[in-house]
């Protein structure tokens, strides 16, 4: 490494900060001086012959439900407007290590409840492509940074789609993790079934990094599964030949808006060509699966965790966010155990598809980045943008974003791999391997020229 070159690098993405954050409000609070200190560290260490780590100079952001120590952490919400963090997120604790620079947090929806980023105390998050259109969430904030080039890696959570939609509606990709696989301590919880962190970015493989530095077992998080994560980064550039790739016909690629399910058929493509074996399949009950988990489990476990917000401070919380809380307090003790039910049925059929295939491809988002105002309706946009994702996320596996191309309209489309639990590995190989045979991830919203 250069001299000097973490601290050029890092004053570079503060510049993009300071110069295109007023036009999409996707960082809530810059963190400069931390940032060069960490960079200056790292060129230090470089200069001396020493490597910090995997994540060695890289400048990141962090999702404001994520503690960094010293720094404002909102959570999205005016309730914690001057909340700061004494000690760091596990997931933050593990990249520090790393040696990375943090530049700052990155904008949500309150709470992390929404697939839109509208935001009714900090500011809604835009969308870079088109600053009339929403970024997606509750990552809003991560895959508009990554997407205008605001950083080379942003930290996301993902219960729903939340690390999935804004990568697809911005153009970047995104991680979502295997339930357990990397931990939630001290970090923002929406429902234990289903929460989990990733990476976001433009190139699959800085995703790979990102994951590598913070999977890992944690004996302080109750959800956390000890299974051994193997250092994978090595075979990246393997590729995909042999691979079964699942197509499933329904649902999935169902009620999309035009071009959506071409670009992902072209992708499909794209991996066969590279060796993959495509395997038409259906899978029975999605839609139920989706029901269940996004209006039963999903909105029942956040009324719970936010009944004392609701009932002491609900005028502070923001109205769509608090509407939707509301939702989840009508749900009976009969319908949470039946939705339950479900949700375990769903789990063991994804053993048995993944008995047939090595992963499934379907389309991340069935809408590209819907206009705000077409989005005023919060419940109804987040539902249509996270159609695809949810019961995904509650079967707990491992699925990863990827851009493949764009509409007449210049909106980005992504496609989701998805694999078996803790086969992460696979889904990069199939990541890096789709990019080295395309362009996609190389294109840049006008505004970030």
């Amino acid at each position: 490494m250069a001299s000097g070159t973490s601290v050029r690098e890092t004053e570079h993405y503060l510049d993009v900060i300071e110069r295109l954050n007023p036009k999409v409000n996707a960082v809530l609070t810059v963190t400069a001086d931390m940032a060069l200190e960490q960079a200056h560290a790292a060129d230090a260490a470089a200069d001396d012959g020493d490597w910090l780590g995997i994540l060695h100079g890289v400048p990141m952001l962090v999702k404001d439900c994520l503690n960094v120590t010293g720094t404002r952490t909102t959570f999205g919400t005016d309730l914690y407007r001057d909340n700061i963090s004494n000690s760091d997120s596990e997931v933050v604790a593990r990249a520090r290590k790393c040696g990375p620079a943090f530049l700052g947090k990155t904008n949500l929806p309150e709470f992390c409840y929404g697939a839109t980023t509208e935001n009714a105390h900090y500011g809604s998050c835009l969308n870079p492509w088109d600053p009339r259109r929403v970024s997606g969430g509750s990552s809003g904030g991560s895959g508009a940074a990554a997407a205008v080039g605001m950083c080379r890696i942003a930290f996301g959570s993902d219960t729903g789609g939340s690390v999935r939609n804004p990568a697809a509606l911005c153009g970047v990709a995104g991680i979502r993790p295997t339930v357990g696989a990397v931990p939630n301590t001290n970090a923002l919880a929406l429902s234990i079934h289903a929460d989990t962190i990733g990476m976001l970015a433009y190139n699959v493989s800085d995703v790979a990094r990102g994951y590598a530095a913070i999977a890992g077992h944690d004996p302080e998080d109750v959800g956390s599964i000890d299974h051994p994560i193997q250092n994978f980064l090595p075979t990246l550039r393997d590729g995909i030949e042999g691979v079964r790739i699942g197509i499933p016909r329904t649902f999935y690629f169902e009620d999309l808006e035009p071009e959506i399910g071409e670009r992902v058929m072209d992708a499909a493509r794209v991996l066969e060509s590279l060796g993959a074996e495509l395997v038409d399949m259906d899978f029975d009950g999605a839609e139920e699966a989706r029901v269940a988990t996004m209006t039963v489990l999903l909105a029942t476990d956040m009324a719970d965790l936010h009944r004392d917000e609701m009932a002491n401070h609900a005028d502070k919380i923001g109205a769509e966010v608090l509407r939707r809380l509301r939702l989840g307090e009508t749900t009976s003790g009969t319908d949470y155990a039946h939705a339950l039910r479900i949700q375990v049925n769903w789990k063991y059929q994804m053993k048995s598809v993944f008995k047939n295939v090595d992963m499934v491809l379907v389309p991340t988002c069935p809408v590209v980045a819907p206009l705000i105002s077409d989005a005023a309706d919060m419940v109804k946009a987040t539902h249509n943008i996270s159609r695809n994702n949810t019961a995904l996320g509650y079967a707990g596996l491992p699925c990863l974003s990827v851009p493949c191309g764009f509409n007449s309209e210049g909106m980005p489309i992504g496609m989701q791999l998805v694999g078996e639990w803790f086969n992460e590995p696979l889904l990069f190989r199939a990541g890096v391997a789709y990019q080295s045979r395309t362009e996609f991830h190389r294109l840049r919203p006008k505004m970030a020229a």
